[in-house]
């Protein structure tokens, strides 16, 4: 079976994790197919063994912002699926083709095409109207679709409501980043940790986006200083990540919280163990995920969660988080100085969060095979 995959959105954050490790299993476990890969240029995939398999790659690099990629999914983009005559193909990066040359498969994981702005948080009116024209495209492209790949059965819900597909869908969920998954014991602690001697120290492992709502960190450290002496945030964002960045950076050193709200710069996936294990929970005030991956992540290395009361994050962690209501800045006060005050909760966390990836969440290999089944099973519908 020859395969298209397409890619070249998945560049930053959950997006890119899942494009990297969907690939590498594919070479580990359908190695009898053959591949065109198109990837975003110079954020890892240039790295990726993929010698096992018969494949060529295509690395998108836009220098042209908006209207780069207009032109490359309009243009040249189907010309290379065209010429490479695929049996089936999938789109990877919220949308597939709209007259694509055979059948298609679609996986969805931008929950900013099904949820409702209000969890879009701050965002700039640029990413607003960028989101309207997304949505747009991608209910198009649904009209060609044979498959929609869903992560959660909470987005498959939220998707049917939103655009009323009524077609075949499967689950292609997430799982732990082999790159994550470093060796036993207490590794040593990080650097930028050796100062910090707060009680609790709270993990925030995200890049910025506004609808990981971090500004509420800093409203509530405004409001409740003294409550929450004891406790240091720990954020991973780039004055690069977004426009609203540089802004959320300024204030923490005008409101001289530096020492409660410490930001570390983006880590690689190497890293996140050490933070992990000399951290007491990780934190996530977010708005709006499709199936966040830092989740099952904090399950594998025996962190207890603190995350929004929302749908998503309940459908992934269950029982192995202590909720709050993102939008409440007492709410999530709250929920710190409960789990600060109470022990007896991270060890219950920890010992359900253990329980949820034995049980329920797979590898990427079997993801992949999952996937790849299903692709097997369009393409032999359409001959």
């Amino acid at each position: 079976m020859r395969i298209a995959i397409i890619a070249h959105a998945l560049r930053a954050g959950g997006g890119v994790s899942v494009g990297r490790n969907l690939l590498l299993s594919f070479s580990r476990i359908a190695r009898q197919h053959s591949y065109l890969f198109i990837v975003p240029a110079n954020v890892g995939y240039e790295t990726l063994d993929l010698s096992a398999i018969d494949h060529h790659v295509v690395y998108f690099q836009n220098k042209a912002g908006y209207l780069g990629r207009w032109v490359f999914e309009q243009f040249k983009m189907p010309r290379l699926i065209q010429d490479f005559k695929p049996d089936v193909v999938l789109g990877l990066g919220n949308r597939g083709m709209t007259a694509p040359p055979c059948t298609q498969a679609v996986l969805c994981q931008n929950a900013h095409l099904f949820y409702p702005w209000k969890h879009f948080g701050n965002e700039t009116w640029l990413n607003y109207a960028a989101n309207v024209y997304k949505k747009w495209i991608f209910r198009r492209s649904l009209r060609r679709t044979a498959l929609l790949l869903c992560q959660t059965p909470v987005a498959e819900t939220r998707l049917k409501q939103t655009f009323g597909y009524s077609g075949r869908i499967a689950l292609l969920p997430n799982a732990v980043s082999v790159d994550s998954l470093a060796g036993g014991g207490m590794p040593d602690k990080p650097a930028a940790l050796e100062g910090a001697h707060h009680p609790l120290k709270l993990f925030c492992l995200t890049r910025y986006y506004p609808h990981k709502n971090l500004e509420a960190i800093v409203d509530m450290f405004l409001r409740f200083r003294q409550e929450l002496r004891d406790v240091l945030v720990i954020l991973t964002i780039s004055a690069n990540d977004h426009p609203n960045a540089k802004r959320l950076l300024r204030a923490i050193d005008k409101h001289q919280l530096t020492s409660s709200v410490l930001n570390v710069g983006p880590l690689k996936q190497q890293e996140l163990y050490s933070y992990y294990r000399h951290c007491q929970a990780l934190f996530l005030p977010t708005l709006l995920e499709s199936f966040s991956g830092t989740y099952l992540e904090a399950m594998q290395f025996g962190s207890p969660i603190l995350t929004s009361n929302l749908d998503f994050a309940r459908q992934i962690c269950g029982d192995a988080a202590l909720y709050f209501d993102p939008w409440n800045a007492i709410s999530m006060k709250d929920a710190i100085l409960d789990f600060y005050n109470n022990p007896e909760i991270a060890a219950r966390m920890v010992e359900k969060g253990a329980q949820r990836i034995l049980g329920t969440y797979q590898t990427w290999d079997s993801v992949a095979l999952e996937t790849c089944k299903e692709m097997e099973i369009m393409a032999a519908v359409r001959q």
